[in-house]
């Protein structure tokens, strides 16, 4: 018997005198199951299960055509999923049991919200990333505070550009928060989409909206010479621990990041003769001078740094540390934050810190004079002190001297005038 709708409302017609559905055959396993209420597509199939053959129906699609032309275009999309059906049951996978697993997805994603997963995936990320307490609990509160408020309730498959915008668009007056913000969006929804809960990561790949170009702000620094040394006076008297105290005093005579103070390490240092090579790698001295200046960057040391490092040195010889300032934490020496709340928190200077160290070397070296008015140091002898690059580049490919010389004189005059 062909399928027309008249055969399907006669069917619907039997269906309700019988009190049970009718099957209309369309071919291979499908039929058409009408009830006196409805009409779906159903495939009969065998699999094996257990070692025995089963036989088992797969519901497809529920009929809703209203003429000829849609019934046809219902049967051949009905035919196509039956075949698709078929394949899965040669390679042995149950389509009865696919079905059932998709659907138990879908409704786990209508019902996992963003504010689930982030903290799902804020678990699993930090712990196998190992992020330190301070970069969770900075995650956690920019997730807090910018996110959830905005559309943390909302379906995770459901979360758009535009929800994103809108979040955005909150933090357009603050660039750092705005790019971070971003960022922790990004690899949410990144993950998500590894994860298989979403299809498609909808983070712009661009800005939105007009936001304020981000402009660095100096950091502060103090200039005047009695001023320095009284914060040096303060250095060797407040309560901290010996090992922040030495580093602290470090950073201030050799002038150099808190990035290669706190990962220094001893068979970096020649005490005898009064040098630290610093290898150029990541985190510590810029790379883009090794091509200039070697793989290594030279540091004289003054005589009082010398006498700081060896003193510093004996203390730990009961210490199996390669460092110089060894600690309990992940990376196995102290952090940059220890150095920053020296001057915050336990000198309370909002006028000076840890950075602020390079500015006031600039600044007094620069304004160095003789009896005579004459300037005492070159101004490319500060610059590589630095570790700055000086002159264009045509300059900087013909002089790759480190000035060592020069700069030992300078860095001597600089202890001196801390003392």
């Amino acid at each position: 018997m062909a399928i027309t709708i008249e055969a399907i409302k006669e069917a619907k017609q039997q269906a309700k005198k019988l009190g049970k559905p009718v099957k209309l055959g369309v071919g291979e396993g499908l039929r058409l199951n009408i009830s006196k209420t409805s009409a779906v597509f159903q495939l009969r199939y065998r699999i094996k299960d257990g070692g025995k053959n089963k036989e088992r129906t797969l519901t497809l699609d529920k009929l809703t055509a209203r003429t000829d032309i849609t019934l046809n275009k219902a049967i051949s999309k009905a035919i196509d999923d039956a075949e698709h059906a078929k394949a899965q049951v040669k390679q042995g996978i149950d389509p009865t049991k696919e079905k059932h697993i998709a659907k138990s997805q879908s409704t786990e994603k209508q019902s996992l919200t963003l504010n689930d997963y982030f903290l799902l995936w804020v678990k699993r990320i930090s712990t196998a990333t190992q992020w330190s307490d301070k970069h969770y609990k900075d995650m956690s509160a920019k997730f807090r505070i910018h996110i959830s408020p905005v559309i943390g309730e909302l379906p995770l498959n459901r979360v758009s550009r535009q929800h994103i915008g809108n979040v955005l668009e909150n933090v357009a007056d603050k660039p750092a928060t705005y790019k971070k913000v971003r960022s922790l969006l990004n690899m949410i929804l990144e993950d998500a989409v590894t994860a298989n809960k979403i299809d498609v990561n909808p983070t712009p790949r661009k800005s939105i909206g007009a936001v304020t170009k981000y402009a660095a702000k100096k950091l502060p620094a103090v200039t005047s010479l009695p001023i320095l040394q009284n914060i040096i006076a303060g250095l060797n008297t407040i309560n901290i621990t010996p090992t922040i105290r030495v580093a602290a005093l470090l950073q201030a005579q050799t002038v150099l990041r808190s990035q290669t103070i706190i990962k220094a390490k001893w068979d970096e240092f020649d005490l005898t003769n009064q040098l630290w090579r610093i290898p150029r790698i990541k985190g510590r001295i810029k790379l883009s001078d090794a091509a200039k200046y070697g793989d290594y960057f030279n540091i004289p040391l003054s005589n009082e740094t010398t006498e700081l490092l060896t003193q510093w040195r004996n203390s730990l010889r009961w210490q199996q540390s390669d460092y110089l300032f060894p600690s309990t934490s992940k990376s196995g020496h102290i952090t940059v934050e220890a150095l920053t709340k020296v001057y915050k928190i336990r000198l309370k200077l909002d006028n000076h810190c840890a950075h602020g160290w390079r500015s006031s070397f600039s600044t007094l070296a620069h304004d160095a004079i003789d009896e005579n008015g004459k300037e005492l140091f070159r101004t490319d002898v500060i610059e590589r002190c630095l570790d700055h690059v000086v002159g264009n580049a045509v300059t900087q490919a013909y002089n790759r001297g480190e000035l060592l010389e020069l700069r030992k004189t300078l860095m001597q005059w600089w202890s001196r005038q801390l003392v």
